[in-house]
């Protein structure tokens, strides 16, 4: 019987504004997750990581999921490092991360 924890994936959604050039961003979230690999502990280079465009489109934006392994269960909480990597990259390469926006109507009030 193998003791220790087996290398687990890590699933990280990420919303950006429909007007993002979506391959554009699909590169992007790999070239940081390639470049933290060995910056941030327990992140792996194998299997490489990757994107799919999921779950797609949302009601105000699109979003991705960036698939990648750590080395066990407790790695996955380091990966805040690699969420902060992606926000600020997204913003040095002006991609648009939207938030939600609700339009209220009143009735009966005088313009």
């Amino acid at each position: 019987m193998v003791t220790g924890e087996k290398k687990i994936s890590l699933f990280i959604g990420i919303s950006v504004s429909y007007f993002s050039n979506l391959r554009r961003v699909s590169e992007i979230l790999v070239e940081e997750a390639q470049a933290a690999v060995g910056e941030i502990p327990g992140l792996c280079g194998s299997p490489k990581p990757f994107v799919k465009f999921i779950p797609g489109l949302g009601k105000s934006s699109l979003d991705f999921t960036l698939i990648c392994q750590v080395d066990g269960l407790a790695d996955q909480y380091l990966a805040d490092e690699l969420r902060m990597r992606i926000f600020e990259r997204l913003l040095r390469e002006d991609i648009e991360i939207p938030f939600t926006q609700k339009t209220a109507h009143l009735r009966g009030m005088a313009s």
